[in-house]
């Protein structure tokens, strides 16, 4: 039986965000790529965090529930 290595899954165009990336920007990204979720980086490229679509959804389940603003403008 051969074991897959995540090398063997993971891509080298990664595509990334900034914490200062908007709510709004981060979904863009996830939808255009079609990917589910972008590590976040800081101004040297080093990762900071991950932002995925299940954070994207609850945080506006959150606002939704609490009548707080979605997206900030």
């Amino acid at each position: 039986m051969k074991h897959l290595k995540v090398g063997g899954l993971m891509t080298d165009d990664v595509v990334s965000a900034l914490p200062r990336t908007s709510f709004r920007d981060a979904a863009k990204l996830l939808a255009e790529h079609d990917i589910g979720g972008v590590p976040v980086v800081d101004a040297d490229d080093h990762v900071v965090g991950v932002v995925c679509a299940s954070d994207l959804l609850a945080r506006r389940a959150l606002t939704a529930r609490d009548g707080w603003p979605a997206v900030r403008r």
